[in-house]
């Protein structure tokens, strides 16, 4: 796949994730979807979840963030 094709590849992704998110699904199920691709690179797939994580409320994302930061301490 030539880098211009996979790039308007990504931003089908990108456009499917920000459907997900602004319909309500659940960051877990999201989450679960991008995992799922089996055609992404491992970095594709953390720049779609990265950005699906930006498309939380900021309070939901400042709480999994602690949260986590608190797991590992």
């Amino acid at each position: 796949m030539s880098g211009a094709q996979r790039r308007r590849g990504l931003a089908s992704y990108r456009d499917t994730v920000a459907e997900q998110m602004t319909a309500g699904e659940a960051f877990g199920e999201v989450e679960d979807s991008i995992d799922r691709l089996a055609e992404v690179t491992t970095d594709e797939k953390a720049a779609l979840w990265l950005y699906a994580f930006s498309l939380r409320d900021s309070a939901e994302q400042q709480l999994a963030a602690r949260a986590h930061l608190a797991s590992l301490i």
